[in-house]
């Protein structure tokens, strides 16, 4: 019997670390899905930055994981735009307030086959939508077919679960997000 004790003593603490590095720290995500392809890809996996998803760390075009009610899932997409902003996609280009954003994480040669494999004129459809002041706006890199801010509306920072991080498998794919 005290040799379990024992047992318990010395495994216990490094489950309660574990537990606490990964559900406060940092988040392990499994990329599913191609709505950030080609960027990050099906079945790709991560580590996320749990702590900086404030107010004041979410930038413009960081990659967040969020939980939305509408899939019921967990879900990864960049952020695009921040509260208080008028977002507006007009001929595939992106402007903030009017100012026009160029979006170099797009790769231009996939979204030029993109449009080409899907018979569109669009990568991204025209649109504009003013976003109140607790409000974000998220999209997907693979605009043709994610689940996005488009379909389910601004979401609000307290959606945001984790935010940029390190790709860390397959190997060979081993990137920072930024």
């Amino acid at each position: 019997m005290r040799k379990y004790i024992k047992l318990i003593l010395e495994v216990f603490p490094i489950f309660i670390v574990t537990y606490l590095i990964f559900h406060y720290l940092l988040l392990p995500v499994t990329i599913s899905g191609n709505s950030m392809y080609p960027y990050l890809k099906d079945d790709e996996i991560s580590i996320m930055d749990a702590i900086h998803t404030g107010k004041n760390d979410i930038k413009r075009f960081d990659i967040v994981v969020l939980y939305s009610d509408d899939l019921g899932k967990l879900i990864i997409k960049r952020v695009i735009g921040l509260p208080g902003e008028t977002v507006t996609y007009k001929d595939d280009k992106l402007y903030i307030n009017g100012q026009y954003y160029e979006e170099n994480y797009l790769d231009k040669n996939y979204v030029e086959e993109s449009k080409s494999n899907y018979q569109t004129i669009s990568f991204t459809e025209d649109f504009e939508v003013k976003l109140k002041d607790d409000e974000l706006y998220v999209l997907g890199d693979n605009r043709i077919v994610s689940l996005d801010s488009r379909a389910f509306g601004p979401i609000q920072y307290k959606d945001i679960k984790a935010k940029n991080g390190l790709v860390i498998f397959p190997f060979n794919e081993m990137k920072w997000m930024d």
